[in-house]
């Protein structure tokens, strides 16, 4: 079987140069591009499996060559990573298909993680340590959460949110999955999480863990029942109480 390829586009020489030997070690192809106008002319010739884009780049943004890669109709269906300093730039691709956005600094394992869960997953769940995505609104929690999960020898993968914890899990199938329960649903709905999961043929047997402050516990307890609800008074509850629940996971 042909390895997998993987488009990087970015406008800084060592920063391609890095990538490349990251995915190279990790048995990809890599091809390069330096601003949006050559990665367009890269998508249509050498048809790579994903593309790692940043967005502010000369002659075409990130932004611009992604929306001209959607509207054709041979490279509509690739997935990209988008990668920026700025987090704010993750709204700009909200309405763009395929895209999820990872901010530098980033780890590159989970970079690597994070496609292998989109192109190079066979769909099979493999033997290893447990594997775990993680969704949440308050970034000090998530790093609380991360530091615990890794840890304990866990794979963490980070998900943006509701739709992006789906898509991650139907290619990664996670030994479980670890949601914020936040009150604006617009910004992260845990309920319609747990929905999509229930109706999945194999993603039923997931099991989906929320996690919500004592204040919100009355409305997360309607539809999250027994150990799948972690309600916490503070970072130094939550910490302890999930550390508890990892230990019953891991004895299993």
């Amino acid at each position: 079987m042909a390895a997998k390829k993987i488009l990087i586009v970015d406008d800084e020489p060592a920063i391609i140069d890095i990538l490349s030997v990251r995915l190279k070690a990790s048995g990809y192809d890599v091809c390069s591009a330096c601003d949006g106008v050559e990665a367009i002319e890269k998508v249509k010739s050498e048809k790579p499996n994903l593309i790692i884009m940043d967005v502010l780049m000369p002659r075409m943004t990130g932004f611009e060559a992604m929306k001209k890669i959607r509207d054709a109709q041979e490279s509509r269906g690739i997935p990209a990573l988008v990668i920026s300093a700025r987090g704010s730039m993750k709204d700009y691709f909200a309405d763009i298909t395929g895209v999820e956005f990872i901010s530098k600094p980033y780890d590159p394992k989970e970079l690597v993680n994070r496609i292998q869960a989109l192109i190079g997953n066979t769909g099979v769940p493999q033997d290893g340590p447990m594997r775990a995505i993680l969704i949440g609104v308050e970034d000090y929690l998530i790093g609380k959460i991360r530091t615990l999960l890794s840890s304990l020898n866990c794979q963490v993968l980070t998900a943006l949110n509701e739709e992006d914890a789906f898509t991650l899990a139907r290619n990664l199938h996670p030994t479980f999955i670890l949601c914020q329960f936040w009150e604006e649903e617009s910004v992260l709905d845990a309920k319609k999480l747990s929905g999509k999961l229930a109706e999945h043929a194999t993603l039923v047997r997931v099991p989906l863990y929320v996690y919500c402050k004592e204040a919100l516990s009355l409305d997360a307890m309607k539809t999250f029942k027994g150990d799948r609800l972690i309600t916490y008074a503070d970072s130094t509850d939550l910490v302890k109480k999930l550390g508890l629940l990892l230990g019953k996971i891991t004895s299993r």
